[in-house]
């Protein structure tokens, strides 16, 4: 290979379908005004029919009656690999910042749920 062939522009070709290819172009270049007017093709919205609800829907219709059974695993799963991985105290710390964080954010939003189980919990239970 000569000096010359390497400093020479390269080609860029772009492989797309002549139909899928002009509408892509058109939109990338802002040539289809009917782009936003139409209505999506059957599709679902990902918002509504995401990932979580899929999955929701599943365990309720593989697992009937242990839905939460089945969270708890996951949750005993994701703990047990968090101790593996990053040791038991650091697991403990995560675990800890997370309540502290999601007590903060219930007391920002005015439920503060955590807070008052857990003055609940130190209270003086003997009244």
């Amino acid at each position: 290979m000569s000096d010359d062939d390497r400093r020479a522009p390269k080609a860029k070709v772009d492989l797309v379908d002549e139909d899928a290819g002009s509408f892509a172009a058109q939109e990338q270049h802002g040539e289809r005004d009917d782009a936003k007017d139409e209505a999506p093709e059957a599709s679902s919205d990902p918002v509504k029919d995401g990932f979580g609800s899929k999955v929701s829907a599943w365990v309720s219709r593989t697992l009937p009656g242990h839905e939460n059974a089945f969270v708890g695993g996951v949750l005993g799963l994701v703990a047990a690999i968090l101790v593996f991985c990053v040791g038991a105290l650091n697991t403990i710390l995560i675990v800890v910042l997370v309540m502290v964080g999601v007590s903060l954010g219930q007391i920002l939003d005015g439920d503060p749920k955590i807070v008052n189980a857990v003055i609940k919990f130190f209270s003086d239970r003997r009244e």
